[in-house]
């Protein structure tokens, strides 16, 4: 990959062996976004004219685009060494040299960027052989450049580097998915950001190219090691990978604690992986401050001072944000604490413990204190906590996949350890827990490791907690000799003494400075904005795509049956037409049927589950479907599902299948934290020609009062079901989800039951759980249901219509629902009154209409689209791409960027004038079209002057002689007025109107000119006519109270010749609305 320049009109290209990135200057102005034009081109149409090399290193890739004193840079890695291979083809790279390149300006091109030594040893060290600060402290980009030198950022070309191992699958190793790249994770997000969004403009063969060209590179800061060694006779490669969160990224005193979002300080995902030719295992644990509002100054000589800065019930909601994230994303959490007994480390251990008990996911997170300082003195000393972990160390398990990429085995929970920075105590606990986990896993693969082994495991780690601490403190961390070698010696504690020598000069006086550069990289700083980038070939062709959708796609609908039934374990019937074939209804399409508790709950079930229920079942329902089948095709068996007791299974016509293409399915487990498949969800999605269809049936938590924990239960499913290459629940045109979500009646049983018998179901709808955590927003957003016309249905007596009478006496309640998403059209929801379980069935069809997408047609339209406006752009760039008119259009296409605000604020708009208003294309004039039906026509002065009120009134009336003798007349009475009146011709001119009343007649305003008065009807007059031959001012022969019709305003643009967008709309022939 290399990157070239053209200087006259100035571009940047980034090109491979077959394609070229181009970015082109676009002149700006101060009141404008930063601004370049992109075009993603095949070499094959020789579009490097004028271009040539500016640099002859290796390029890797771009960091992407950033805006710096006005200019626009292109930041492209020009040296990185790799680091670490996690398994055969997945290769990190740790970024050594890039360069900035300006798309807009030539001030910078003298410069040798290259100089930069890429062996940098210490993160903070200014004094590197080969940086000149002085000859470099001058330019915008001195400061990124150091910071993105310095040895602790990683990418890679293979993989997406942002998430984990278990994340990612087997099919997508070797395919980097900028759509769904964890976002926490990536450092040049902000840079990125709208390259990211232009490669979603192009079409799928053009997204495939460019993605295989590899041009973007995602950023993590942390560290990246491998090490290869013998394990017995397999080579085995040992990798170590931290991310560092850029959330709440900072530097040590200036970034503590958690903010508002619930992002915390110097958060790090660790990520162990061990990787074999029969295997490949990970384990990830998390570290980060202690999730409270707190302070530390700098310089401190007696102790360590603390200030807690809000109180208990301020903080709670970000607490409680930062666990619920962490749960989602792993799961249960357990908490190691190192703090110590002093009076500033207390105080947060006190304050942590408060808000896991006062949390909602208390039973979710578990807590060990383990005071470091006190209780370690050897590195044997810190194997007393090995006791206290143990138990969820092997509860939470591993990720462990075969050689074919199948997941064996998963981890279902995260060891969060901190200590006051989480850097040199967090490191030697973070290293044991590691051990622990590899211990289990030479258990699982009956494999032995020796001391060479659990050496090479000690060097990493302490690599490990050297590069973070570095990037927090600007030191290598503390205790890194007893991690290496296992205790502590003089040399040890002499260098320690050194680091926090070092750290307390560094902390207090260059911090500062350090943490505005990290601020300057993640896009943070008082407006501070990307850099917009216009592609004026795809967003036009894309637009006129949507527009001319008909012309390739064909549309047809498909009827949907879903159906959901709690079992309670009852065995399988074929007595079930009432429910899949209700009156008046007729076969569906597709029958998606779900259950719940389809196997009795038992601790054995929960542990494997049988599927012969299951399979019973679907061969019941499959007979009843076919069984109505009299002619035609009959139905198949798509794919079915089953999680413990909740159980999913689709089918379909036979006729169906030809259209039906990437069914999956997968679970999620929500019981007893996560770790228990008793509650839960399972999920089956497939695409129907080009329209994307998923559903999902889940059991949620039972209780009368724990709507809270049903809530999470939501939360988990929805971020936590997943399909191949990261598709989500939500990446389809419809979700139907249904199953028994247990939500209940907020009402007592001697409550509810009268009203069910008096059929009062609006009352108690009122009262419905489901419906009022929807209504709040903290369930199901943009989930809709129909109206619910059926009693509820739980809990009968077995057998019977008669609600619990058990001395229980379980309030009834709609625990039983079906909700969509998407643009269906519901037909019916009821339920149906089988008696073999204490629910009852509910069902709900639905119409979807799908789209069928011609796909050579849309390639046809789109490349003659494409070719057409790929044309009218070169032709309007031969000089410069001042073609790019912000308020302008292309060759009279309308213009498809939005109004950029000055300065990329959104600033309170111009005042309105009668003229121009700011809400009609972004301020210019408005214009009005209105005219009389014909020359005999005039505008009804009986109409009222509030054009919307109703009135029976015409907008037109015909001229009659009477009235025109009258208004000629009046006219005749009115002196010719100057161009200029004096205020006594005015004041004149005034009474003599007001004498008479035969049109209403506003009188002029002396400071404002006629053709600013504001209009008092809805249509405007045509023009006036000019002057008249003799040079005399025409009289105005309209009523008074309307004004001319402003003259056309003219484009600024216009006066540039050959400028493609020069012609303003009212020059070309788009037709304008009224003035209302």
């Amino acid at each position: 990959m290399q990157c070239l320049l053209r200087e006259k009109p100035r571009s940047l290209a980034l090109v491979n062996k077959d394609h070229a990135l181009m970015f082109h200057s676009v002149p700006q102005n101060k009141n404008s976004l930063s601004v370049c034009v992109a075009e993603f081109t095949a070499l094959s149409e020789k579009p490097l004219e004028g271009f040539r090399k500016i640099s002859s290193h290796r390029i890797y890739g771009t960091l992407g685009l950033i805006e710096l004193e006005g200019s626009n840079f292109l930041c492209v890695i020009s040296g990185a060494s790799e680091v670490a291979r996690v398994r055969d083809k997945e290769r990190v790279f740790r970024i050594m040299e890039v360069c900035f390149y300006s798309v807009n300006r030539s001030n910078w091109d003298h410069i040798r960027q290259e100089n930069y030594s890429p062996d940098i040893p210490d993160g903070y060290d200014t004094d590197t052989q080969g940086y000149d600060s002085y000859k470099y402290a001058a330019e915008p980009f001195s400061s990124l450049r150091k910071l993105l030198t310095n040895g602790s950022f990683y990418f890679s070309l293979d993989f997406d580097i942002t998430t984990r191992l278990q994340l990612r699958t087997s099919q997508t190793m070797t395919e980097p998915q900028y759509d769904s790249m964890h976002t926490q994770f990536m450092w040049n997000e902000f840079m990125l950001r709208q390259l990211i969004k232009f490669r979603s403009h192009l079409n799928g063969d053009e997204k495939s190219a460019l993605d295989g060209c590899r041009f973007f590179t995602c950023a993590i800061r942390g560290f990246a090691s491998t090490e290869q060694f013998k394990l017995g006779i397999q080579t085995i490669r040992l990798s170590l990978i931290s991310r560092l969160s850029s959330l709440r990224a900072g530097t040590r005193f200036l970034s503590r604690g958690v903010d508002d979002d619930g992002n915390v300080a110097n958060f790090v995902e660790t990520e162990t992986i061990l990787d074999s030719s029969k295997y490949c295992v990970s384990y990830c644990q998390v570290r980060g401050s202690i999730p409270i509002f707190w302070e530390q100054e700098g310089v401190q000589m007696f102790g360590q001072k603390i200030d807690i800065t809000r109180s208990l019930e301020a903080t709670r909601a970000a607490f409680e944000k930062h666990f619920t994230s962490l749960i989602e994303e792993y799961g249960p959490v357990h908490i190691i604490n190192l703090l110590g007994t002093g009076s500033g480390e207390r105080s947060l251990s006190e304050r942590l413990r408060q808000h896991i008990q006062l949390s909602p996911e208390k039973d979710l997170i578990h807590l060990t204190e383990f005071d470091y300082h006190s209780q370690i003195r050897s590195f044997e000393d810190a194997n007393k906590i090995r006791p206290m972990i143990y138990s969820d160390a092997e509860t939470f398990g591993f990720y462990f996949e075969n050689n074919e990429g199948q997941s064996i085995v998963v981890q279902d929970g995260v060891f969060r350890t901190n200590c006051l920075d989480c850097l040199d105590r967090t490191n030697v606990i973070q290293n044991l827990v590691s051990r622990v986990f590899l211990e289990q896993v030479m258990i699982y693969t009956r494999q032995n490791a020796g001391y060479d082994f659990w050496q090479v495991h000690s060097t990493i780690w302490a690599n490990n907690g050297d590069a973070l601490a570095r990037i927090y403190t600007g030191t290598g961390a503390l205790k890194s000799s007893f991690t290496r070698k296992g205790k502590l010696s003089i040399a040890g504690a002499l260098n320690d003494l050194s680091k926090s020598v070092g750290r307390m000069y560094i902390n207090n006086f260059q911090d500062k400075g350090r943490q505005e550069t990290i601020d300057l990289l993640l896009g943070r700083l008082i407006d501070q904005h990307p850099v917009i980038l216009y592609d004026p070939i795809h967003e036009y062709v894309n637009h006129e795509l949507r527009k001319r959708e008909n012309e390739f796609s064909e549309h047809k609908n498909v009827k949907i049956f879903v159906a959901s039934y709690n079992l309670n374990g009852c065995s399988a019937t074929t007595k079930l037409e009432n429910w899949l074939f209700p009156e008046n209804t007729p076969l569906a399409d597709i029958y998606v049927v779900g259950f719940q508790e389809i196997v009795q709950l038992t601790p054995q079930q929960v542990i494997s589950a049988d599927p012969a229920k299951r399979r019973e079942w679907e061969s019941c329902v499959k007979r009843l479907l076919n069984g109505k089948c009299t002619s035609g095709p009959g139905y198949v068996q798509l794919r079915s599902g089953q999680l413990v007791g909740t159980a999913l299974m689709i089918f379909c016509k036979e006729s169906c299948l030809p259209s039906i293409k990437n069914v999956e399915g997968t679970v999620k487990k929500t019981g007893l934290g996560g770790v228990s498949g008793n509650k839960g969800a399972v999920a089956i999605r497939f695409d129907y020609e080009d329209t994307g269809l998923c559903f999902i049936t889940s059991h949620l938590a039972a209780g009368y009062t724990n709507y809270d924990e049903r809530d999470h239960d939501y939360r988990t499913i929805a971020s936590g079901l997943r399909f191949r290459r990261g598709r989500s629940i939500f990446n389809h045109d419809y979700v139907v989800w249904f199953g028994d979500f247990n939500y209940r009646i907020s009402l007592t049983y001697e409550e509810v039951v009268p009203c069910i018998a008096q059929g009062k179901l609006s009352y108690l709808f009122e009262y419905d759980q489901l419906n009022k955590q929807m209504l709040t927003g903290k369930v199901f957003p943009f989930f809709s249901e129909l109206p619910i016309t059926f009693p509820p249905t739980y809990k009968f007596d077995i057998g019977t219509d008669i609600y619990d009478t058990s001395d229980k006496h379980r309030v009834p309640a709609w625990t039983d629902r079906i909700l969509y998403r998407g643009e269906l059209v519901p037909h019916s929801y009821q339920s149906v009154p089988l008696y073999y379980s204490d629910h009852r069935p509910i069902y709900a069809t639905y119409e979807a209409n799908i789209v069928k997408v011609d796909r050579e047609k849309k390639k046809i339209l789109f490349e003659e689209l494409y070719n057409q406006r790929k044309q009218e752009v070169r032709d309007a760039s031969q000089t410069s791409y001042t073609l790019i008119d912000i308020a302008g259009s292309v060759a009279g296409k309308p213009n498809l960027i939005p109004h950029l605000p000055a300065n990329g604020v959104d600033k309170i708009k111009q005042p309105s004038s009668e003229r121009s208003k700011w809400w009609f294309d972004d301020g210019l004039p408005a214009k009005s079209i209105a005219a009389p039906p014909g020359p005999e026509y005039r505008l009804n002065p009986s109409r009222p002057i509030n054009p919307f009120e109703p009135t029976a009134e015409p907008d037109w009336i015909s001229n009659t002689k009477q009235s025109f003798d009258k208004k000629s007349s009046l006219i005749d009475s009115i002196p010719a007025l100057s161009p200029a009146p004096s205020s006594l011709a005015r004041s004149s001119v005034s009474s003599q109107r007001s004498s008479t009343s035969i049109i209403p007649i506003k009188p002029n305003k002396p400071t404002k000119p006629d053709h600013l008065v504001a209009p008092r009807v809805k249509p405007l007059l045509p023009p006036r006519s000019g002057s008249s031959s003799s040079g005399v001012p025409a009289p105005n022969l309209t009523p008074v109270n309307v004004p001319p019709t402003p003259p056309p305003r003219k484009s600024s643009a216009s006066q540039r010749s050959g400028d493609l967008l020069a012609s303003s709309p009212e020059e070309s022939s788009i037709s304008w609305k009224p003035l209302v």
